[in-house]
């Protein structure tokens, strides 16, 4: 396996099921440096490791543990036992066949991170991000994004971004300067494992794809992009869709060709939100033309609107997870 050898953290809920956890840790090559059994007394102040596997069916104290680990920069991994329910392949094993599967299954995942460790240090002050839009464009992209991002105020929170843009490698520097430049956001380059921050618009590189983790966490993967667009848009939403299900959201911004609407239909299918830009403020409308032909399109609108449009639908939502009464429906 490549990469080093991570020290996981052990959040369960009995001994035994500590015991398993360590086990499936060792197997895929890794170290147990700390273990903690949530039936009992747990401390304030986590022992230190690079990743927790956790239990995902997790007691109220492993509950309230794990929250208070949102505000690190530790990557958490889900381990679901019942993940053998439905499936007759794995219903049909033995323990041990199942202990190596299952064990392969946590190694793919921690080699992702072992690449280079989550580095996060400049974002401290921002929790995870609840919610993930990707901002798709091809040709005038720059433009309308830049038109976007100066609409998105400094407040808004819950929310981070990752911006695709088909560009070459060449030019990803001037692309962040941009970005900068309109962004009241954070604005990250990924070139490596990081912890998904709210109000950080993260560039998506063209010359490697990335992935995302059910961890919260996104890196770049040692693989050029598959097909005709660098970065590709509908891998990148399909990530999404995947992994951030109505959490997601996608907006395809002006463009030639048809990069995003496979898997806008997706995102859709799977409860995300899909917007497009409307086609007479493009400088090339085939993009959002395409994923409308496709898809039952809630929203659309000038670059500028569709940010608007964004800030009151979270605002809507926020208010609507407090219990205060709102009228907006998007």
């Amino acid at each position: 396996m490549g990469g080093p050898c991570l020290k996981v953290g052990v959040l369960a809920n009995s001994p035994a099921q500590v015991g398993e956890f360590v086990r499936l840790i060792q197997t895929a090559g890794h170290r147990a440096s700390a273990s903690l059994d949530a039936s009992q007394p747990l401390p304030s102040v986590l022992p230190e490791a690079d990743v927790w596997l956790a239990t995902s069916n997790h007691s109220e104290r492993a509950r309230r543990l794990l929250e208070s680990l949102d505000s690190t920069n530790t990557p958490i991994i889900y381990e679901d036992e019942g993940l053998v329910e439905g499936d007759e392949e794995l219903a049909s094993l033995g323990p041990a066949e199942l202990r190596v599967k299952r064990a392969k299954r946590l190694a793919n995942k921690l080699q992702l991170l072992a690449h280079g460790h989550v580095r996060d240090s400049s974002s401290q002050t921002r929790a995870r991000a609840k919610h993930v839009w990707v901002l798709a464009a091809s040709t005038g992209g720059p433009k309308a994004i830049a038109e976007f991002l100066d609409e998105i105020p400094a407040t808004l929170s819950d929310v981070a971004f990752l911006y695709v843009q088909h560009i070459d490698s060449g030019t990803m520097e001037t692309l962040k300067q941009v970005v900068d430049k309109h962004s009241a956001f954070c604005v990250r380059s990924l070139d490596a494992p990081c912890v998904i921050r709210e109000k950080t618009v993260y560039l998506i590189p063209p010359n490697t794809q990335i992935d995302l983790l059910d961890s919260g966490v996104i890196t770049p993967l040692d693989q050029p992009w598959l097909g005709d667009y660098s970065p590709s848009i509908d891998q990148v939403i399909a990530k999404v869709a995947r992994v951030f299900a109505q959490r997601g959201g996608a907006i395809i911004f002006t463009g030639m060709g048809d990069d995003g609407a496979r898997s806008s239909k997706l995102l859709h299918y799977r409860g995300g939100k899909v917007w497009v830009q409307s086609a007479n403020s493009c400088a090339v409308d085939s993009m959002p033309v395409s994923v409308q032909a496709l898809v039952d399109v809630s929203v659309d609108g000038a670059p500028a609107q569709l940010a608007q449009k964004l800030v009151a639908h979270f605002t809507a939502l926020q208010a609507s997870d407090s219990g205060i009464p709102t009228l907006f429906n998007d």
